[in-house]
């Protein structure tokens, strides 16, 4: 509004500016009209002419220029006042000064006035002229001492000035008032488009965070292609908000098993590369994710993904200037939880399938107990059955020698099913942690001797072999460890073609620690079967179609010590023979009972 006056303003004072070189040039002529008929009267006149005509060109001149640096509608009502009052003085003075009859009617000029005040003023200021119009030829008639005799022609002209002045001014404001409702419906009309555009921006903005909210809500991640549909994630929500720079950031852990966020997608340059970890301790951004609420920090924006009170990533954008304003923040927030959401989609589909996984793996290894119970149960059972069966039918007719031959096999059946009962014992107790451990301080020789006795006949070919480190005494549960080695020399010596040692050696290679390591010449295992001959249910290599056993010894080995508080290693390749190494503390003090590790009781 303020703009349009002035610009209406300036062009009326520089329209006026012209008509007062015209009132110039006129008076101009009048002065060298007087000079020829030297008819001046009073003869102070002349001068006072000239001089409203150099006053009005001097006073032209300067209005001119102040029009050319008014710069507000204030300044240009300012130098319109004063260049009306100019305009009436110098026009009025010239129809006062100058002779005027009826072949010379200067009085006419004196109807400016009132056009003039129209123009500025609307009605009011052609009245305002017209009265001023009117005073001025009162006064001139006065001081001619003619009042009587020219109040015809004053009522006359001055009649003329009102009516000019008030038809002047009734057109002059009926423009006003048509020029301002024409400026009020601009800019009613301006101020609707404002309103229209900054709807169409908003609407814009809308659309590009519904576009990126579907971005999120479609990234419906597979657990092995996560890291992908993340990048992509990240390329399709920066793409949909016209973001710079915009990256998503998922928890993890450091080095040192801290918290620590993994940047899983990126676009631009938020300050930071795909797949680099940012720890919370060195970097702001992973350390605003870890606050749990959305952070705003001079051109950086976080939006933590939450799943209940735990943040599993989070969205960070980063903006060229300024501050992202609070409409962004709360776009990003809306796709932080929906990523969110996503991650631990992502996270119960991966158990799920882990879960699904483990079940079939426990279905399979089920059907493999019942068989292996079935065969491995059967076997001693049958053999015991028949056994006792001849000697009650035919015991008789048998000779001592027979007797005692099948008594002896009816024993060994039994211990052989002793065995298997205590290893499927054994199992149980530790899987539901009711393992009970009695360490003691044992000699570590006669515990051996213990070891290789309990052996038989095989027991010859087992070679002790003591380091010249080795402790004489140790803090252990001796019968768990037996039963350790007992299965270790078992399995070597079964592997192990006649007449081919097995060395059982032991030593302390670290303060505190004991090793005990049983070493045979046997086929070897191939590298990717270490890991599982520790499980349950499995036999080394082919042999379970004749071996016997539940494929347990293994596995109760490791479970016992771990339980224990070592770890149990192997090393063996193909056609190299087989090592198996166990290492306990010596002289700690084992708990009672004893737990195994969180791996053992998973498996």
């Amino acid at each position: 509004m303020g703009t349009a006056q002035g610009h209406d303003g300036r062009r009326l004072e520089r329209q006026l500016v012209f008509l007062r070189w015209l009132v110039a040039a006129f008076g101009a002529v009048q002065v060298g009209f007087a000079v020829r008929d030297h008819a001046q009267d009073p003869a102070s006149a002349l001068p006072l002419a000239v001089a409203l005509v150099i006053g009005l060109t001097i006073g032209n001149l300067a209005i001119s220029s102040s029009v050319g640096r008014a710069e507000d509608p204030a300044q240009l009502r300012s130098i319109g006042l004063v260049a009306f009052a100019l305009d009436a003085v110098v026009i009025l003075g010239l129809v006062w000064l100058v002779p005027s009859g009826p072949a010379d009617p200067v009085w006419v000029l004196g109807y400016l006035v009132p056009l003039e005040g129209a123009a500025r003023w609307g009605l009011r200021g052609g009245l305002l002229g017209a009265a001023l119009f009117l005073g001025e030829q009162i006064v001139q008639e006065a001081a001619r001492a003619q009042v009587a005799a020219g109040a015809q022609q004053v009522f006359f002209r001055a009649g003329m000035a009102f009516v000019i002045g008030a038809v002047a001014g009734s057109f002059a404001s009926s423009l006003q008032r048509a020029a301002a409702q024409a400026e009020a419906q601009a800019r009613a009309a301006e101020a609707a488009a404002r309103r229209a555009e900054v709807a169409a921006a908003q609407a814009a903005e809308a659309q590009r965070e519904v576009s990126a909210f579907h971005a999120a809500v479609l990234a419906d991640a597979q657990p092995e292609h996560l890291a992908e549909t993340l990048r992509t994630t990240a390329e399709r929500v920066a793409h949909e908000l016209a973001c710079d720079a915009l990256g998503l950031l998922v928890r993890s852990a450091g080095p040192a098993g801290e918290i620590a966020f993994t940047v899983a997608g990126v676009h631009g340059d938020p300050g930071y590369l795909l797949d680099q970890v940012l720890s919370p301790v060195a970097d702001p951004v992973a350390a605003a994710a870890m606050e749990g609420s959305t952070v705003v920090a001079q051109r950086d924006a976080v939006a933590p993904m939450r799943v209940g009170e735990m943040v599993v990533g989070a969205v960070h954008e980063r903006v060229p200037m300024g501050t992202p304003d609070e409409t962004r923040v709360q776009a990003l927030q809306t796709i932080a939880d929906q990523l969110g959401a996503v991650l631990e989609a992502t996270r119960l589909r991966a158990e799920q399938a882990t879960t699904v996984q483990r079940l079939t793996e426990l279905d399979a290894m089920k059907t493999d107990f019942v068989a292996i119970t079935s065969h491995e149960l059967r076997t001693p059972l049958a053999g015991i059955r028949g056994f006792v069966d001849m000697l009650l039918r035919r015991g008789a007719d048998l000779s001592s020698a027979e007797r005692q031959e099948y008594l002896d096999i009816v024993m060994s059946q039994t211990d052989r099913l002793i065995r298997l009962v205590d290893d499927l014992l054994v199992v149980t107790r530790v899987e539901g942690d009711a393992l009970v451990l009695e360490p003691a301080d044992v000699d570590v020789r006669p515990l051996l001797a213990q070891v290789t006795t309990g052996l038989g006949e095989e027991s010859a070919r087992v070679v002790i072999d003591e380091a010249a480190d080795a402790p004489p005494r140790i803090t252990v549960d001796p019968n768990r460890l037996i039963q350790i080695l007992t299965n270790l020399t078992h399995n070597a010596l079964k592997f192990s073609p006649p007449p081919q040692p097995v060395r059982v050696r032991w030593s302390a290679p670290a303060e505190g620690t004991v090793v005990f390591e049983v070493i045979d010449t046997g086929p070897g295992i191939p590298p990717d079967e270490h890991a599982m001959i520790f499980e349950r249910f499995r036999q080394r290599g082919d042999h379970r179609s004749h071996s016997e056993g539940f494929g347990l010894g293994l596995y109760i080995t490791k479970l016992l010590t771990e339980a224990m508080g070592g770890w149990i290693d192997v090393a063996s390749a193909p056609g190299t023979g087989t090592t198996f190494r166990v290492t306990l503390p010596a002289t700690r003090r084992l708990p009672t009972p004893a737990r195994p590790s969180a791996t053992t009781r998973s498996d």
